[in-house]
């Protein structure tokens, strides 16, 4: 059984079902978004490590009382630095033992990318049950079922290429949350700093996924 602060965690995954990830080329938009999808219901949030000053960022979205990990994590160094910074959580585009250790012994969820039942059976034998379907759209909903079937103690966190309009069909699939970035608003409203477009959007895409 997961530590309770895992229990907590993936009970608010689960509840948010749609876990924002941010990747931009500008600190202080992302923060402005961030604003954004906090005053609309979405608390829980992943920050790239790709993106510009990240580990500013995840310490001071941390800071300001939401939940905040960090994503696209590519080794040790990089995981403990995202922790260093107050990252709740660490993402993977793949599967990394160094960076389940580590994650591990700061007590802290990590979800390893994977795709196929080996990398699956890795997992399980470092000790995770909850992962990074990666990417998601290579397979689609049927990879995420046929992995279901041999693997039910597993959470799924799909991730990568999926519509918004696809979300309800993912989560009868079995999906625990379903990872999306920036494409959840329109491009043209963050481009253009539309800030009332894109809460009115979140707020909308917020009620859709409690409806």
């Amino acid at each position: 059984m997961a530590p309770q602060s895992f229990t907590a965690f993936y009970h608010q995954l689960e509840e948010q079902f749609l876990l924002p990830i941010l990747r931009l080329d500008e600190p202080e938009t992302c923060l402005k978004l961030v604003e954004c999808l906090n005053e609309t219901g979405f608390s829980l949030l992943e920050i790239t490590l790709t993106t510009p000053d990240a580990l500013r960022l995840i310490r001071q979205i941390n800071d300001q009382g939401m939940s905040c990990g960090a994503g696209t994590v590519l080794n040790v160094a990089q995981a403990e630095a995202a922790l260093s910074a107050g990252a709740t959580f660490l993402v993977s585009p793949g599967l990394s033992a160094g960076i389940a250790a580590v994650a591990a012994e700061a007590n802290v969820p990590y979800l390893g990318g994977v795709q196929t039942a080996t990398e699956v059976m890795h997992a399980l034998e470092l000790g995770m049950d909850c992962l990074k379907l990666f990417p998601a759209s290579s397979g689609g909903i049927e990879h995420l079922k046929a992995l279901r079937g041999p693997f039910p103690q597993v959470s799924w966190l799909p991730t990568g290429g999926i519509e918004f309009s696809e979300l309800p069909a993912w989560r009868k699939a079995g999906a625990l949350a379903v990872g999306q970035g920036t494409r959840l608003v329109s491009a043209a409203a963050l481009k253009n700093g539309d800030w009332d477009t894109i809460r009115a959007e979140l707020r909308e895409i917020y009620q859709q996924l409690k409806a």
